[in-house]
């Protein structure tokens, strides 16, 4: 898969102190293994903006005044993932947390901060009380008799750790009107089901009311992770084994929550625009080249009017793309070397059908397809597959290729500057172009799954 890498830079400083600024800092006690802090803001992706040495056990580090307000993550665990979200909100000049290296759940101590300590205190509490929420919705669906007095006095219990959650989280976005961290809580959709009905009606219940009570059109919640969580959130839906979606329906359905997404958010231009944006960039890192075509020309007149260059033309390409790779036009030449050192051309091809795939070592998913077609090319004498690595490691590419021998090979080392790479508009790996017997765009797939099903 080909990822985008975001890097910005502010003016952070180390070891500085002065009216004007904000100074954050930390303690990492019982602490053996972690000597790094990585800091991220949200946007649109994830920016990292400074990375600093957990030194003595402690880091500090200083920020003018007017930075950006938001939550910034700080990362102190790329392997374990371990991070401590920080609201920066412009008004106090010193944030202090410690954290015991050595604990299980490693929560940060805030010791000044007052947003940050009643937010974390907050968020303990929430945990808690939905723990003992799902631990009872889980009883209840379970029990076999609702007209047992055990069933009736739990499902009591169950309503009033309800109404408890409702009023714990009134009282705290009413007792803090000026936070950064009001909105957060605000703006975090709980669902409490009829245990009664069966999970995927519950599921689907959930769904249909999610966007109910979100602010979608809060611009400053476009610097916190809460917008893109929720995104996320509600795009897993179709990604639940349990559910047992095909991959047509997932493509679907994939489809049709970015239509919901881009309806919550369609309060002004700006959040659209952050919507889109960030369902584009997901859906190609996750290689769904076909929601994402759906994307670009449902919403092309959104897309059109970003102003960051580097995603206006990356969008302008994909539309050009869509045109020159649609099916009926002439599939362009590629030609390569063969093992005797004769050149070899896909034009030169007879075969009643080829199959272009676009592939990498380094591309899990690839590795897992590649043996699958080389396999269907063995069992598929009038279908040709010429495999286009993006390989840049010589060594790496041999060990791979030699072991899918019912294909032909092209290499050039160029990764996404590579000829053909070009040609055919790649944007992920793996993609799989079907091309006819008079050389033209027969279709595409991004899985073997999606082949496999077309020659059924």
């Amino acid at each position: 898969m080909r990822y985008l890498h975001f890097l910005i830079v502010v003016l952070l400083t180390q070891f500085t102190f002065a009216q004007d600024s904000i100074r954050i800092s930390a303690n990492f006690y019982n602490n053996t293994r972690f000597s790094k802090v990585i800091i991220q803001k949200f946007g649109i992706g994830t920016f990292k903006v400074a990375a600093l040495p957990i030194t003595n056990n402690s880091f500090t580090i200083t920020a003018p005044k007017n930075i950006e307000s938001g939550i910034y993550r700080f990362q102190y665990s790329e392997t374990e993932n371990d991070f401590v979200d920080v609201i920066i909100n412009g008004s106090e000049n010193e944030i202090h947390f410690e954290i015991d290296a050595n604990s299980e759940n490693r929560k940060p101590n805030f010791i000044k901060s007052v947003e940050n300590k009643k937010w974390y205190a907050y968020k303990e509490n929430e945990a808690v009380l939905l723990s003992k929420i799902k631990a009872l919705q889980l009883f209840l669906a379970t029990f076999p008799e609702q007209s047992n007095k055990i069933w009736i006095y739990n499902n009591e219990a169950y309503i009033k750790l309800q109404q408890l959650f409702k009023k714990e989280q009134q009282l705290f976005t009413d007792s803090n009107p000026g936070f950064w961290a009001k909105n957060m809580v605000k703006n975090q959709p709980v669902y409490f089901p009829d245990v009664k009905k069966h999970w995927k009606i519950q599921d689907s219940e959930a769904r249909e009311q999610f966007w109910n009570t979100i602010v979608t059109d809060d611009s400053k919640l476009q610097n916190t992770p809460l917008y893109t969580e929720l995104i996320l959130e509600y795009l897993r839906y179709y990604m639940n084994p349990e559910m047992q979606f095909t991959e047509e329906e997932m493509v679907y359905g994939f489809m049709k929550s970015a239509d919901d997404i881009m309806t919550a958010f369609s309060k002004n231009e700006d959040s659209q625009k952050f919507a889109l944006q960030f369902l584009q960039l997901g859906f190609k890192e996750m290689g769904k080249e076909k929601v994402l075509q759906y994307l670009d020309e449902k919403y092309a007149e959104i897309a059109s009017q970003c102003q960051d260059d580097k995603n206006k033309q990356a969008f302008e390409l994909r539309m050009e793309g869509y045109k020159a790779m649609q099916k009926g036009t002439a599939a362009p030449n590629i030609t390569w070397m063969t093992a005797n050192g004769k050149e070899a051309s896909l034009n030169d091809l007879k075969t009643e059908k080829v199959l272009v795939v676009f592939w990498a070592s380094w591309c899990p998913h690839c590795m897992e397809a590649m043996p699958k077609i080389n396999e269907f090319a063995k069992l598929n004498q009038d279908v040709s597959v010429v495999a286009i690595s993006l390989d840049t490691d010589f060594k790496a590419y041999q060990k791979r290729a030699l072991t899918l021998n019912e294909m032909y090979h092209y290499c050039d080392y160029k990764q996404w500057e590579s000829k053909p790479v070009v040609d055919y508009y790649i944007y992920g790996t793996p993609t799989m172009i079907l091309i006819d017997k008079d050389k033209k765009i027969e279709s595409k797939f991004t899985s073997e799954k999606e082949l496999f099903e077309y020659f059924k």
